[in-house]
């Protein structure tokens, strides 16, 4: 049924008269009254009992009007994301994140996204994780990815992921056949650490952040690649979420194992949006597509 008649007939049923919904329509009160006989010749059935007063509903009608009122809507949707994706195929969005997910991660996601919209350009900057809301706050940065805690008012997670800090460590190192790995058993194998403090989240464990704090690392360095690096000629061991080394982890040079406390394993990552911002049309697709790989990361 075209749209146009359900959307005259949804006028009707709202108005109770075939004149006063011509009149919102702006269209001929007989054009619309032949496509709702159409409607009821097509079903077999009335729709309106013609009432002196004006129309009212049939048992049919009101049966009509749900599937009507449900189409529209979903109609209405998508034409709002075709709007989308004509406005998306130029523009800039600018990303903050925790630097793990800049090696691997978004780098692919955009990879994608610019399959799609080879127009649009983007600013990627690695920020520490406590910044993170505040320039999307600000509108410094469309996106943001950080580790989930308390925020402000002014921004909101559209997304989250399960990402607990585990011990990364080449395929043969003598844990890695370990389903989980103990606080003890890990400060057992020289430490290769990220520089710059802990994200506040891992506040959840106190028991970690004083085994964290009492280990003297092998190697201090600002750069997740150096670390890898390092990590290949089996160096050390570091403490990550999986996001980081994903491609490594699925060509089995890595391993990543989960500490066998439980509150370190209730670290989650999320997808930073602004509260009450309107986001560019590039801004809401590049969200769409990052919120899906999300949820393909979370359920496999």
């Amino acid at each position: 049924m075209h749209a146009a008649a359900l959307a005259y007939f949804r006028e009707t049923a709202r108005l109770g008269s075939i004149r006063r919904a011509a009149a919102s329509l702006n269209v001929a009160a007989s054009a619309l009254n032949r496509q709702i006989l159409k409607l009821e010749d097509q079903l077999g059935t009335r729709l309106f009992d013609r009432l002196h007063g004006g129309m009212r509903l049939t048992a049919a009608g009101e049966l009509l009007l749900r599937h009507v009122t449900a189409t529209l809507h979903d109609f209405d949707a998508v034409r709002a994301q075709i709007d989308d994706l004509r406005g998306a195929r130029s523009g800039h969005v600018s990303i903050v994140a925790i630097d793990s997910l800049l090696v691997d991660f978004l780098p692919r996601a955009l990879d994608r996204f610019r399959a799609k919209f080879p127009a649009v350009s983007y600013a990627l900057d690695a920020v520490a994780p406590a910044d993170v809301p505040e320039l999307v706050a600000d509108g410094a940065a469309d996106l943001g990815f950080a580790f989930v805690a308390r925020n402000t008012r002014a921004v909101h997670f559209a997304a989250e992921l399960p990402a607990p800090i585990g011990v990364v460590m080449p395929s043969d190192h003598p844990l890695a056949n370990r389903r989980a790995i103990a606080f003890q058993d890990a400060a057992a194998f020289p430490f290769l650490a990220q520089a710059g403090p802990l994200p506040r989240s891992a506040d959840i464990d106190p028991d970690f952040a004083r085994f964290r704090a009492g280990l003297k690392p092998r190697l201090v360095s600002n750069s997740i690649q150096a670390l890898k690096v390092a990590l290949r000629l089996n160096m050390g061991i570091a403490f990550f979420t999986r996001l980081g080394f994903l491609d490594e982890i699925a060509r089995g040079e890595m391993v990543w194992r989960p500490f066998e406390n439980a509150a370190i394993n209730e670290l989650r990552i999320g997808l930073l949006v602004a509260e009450g911002r309107t986001p560019t049309a590039p801004a809401r697709q590049l969200t769409r597509l990052l919120m899906e790989d999300l949820a393909r990361l979370r359920d496999p």
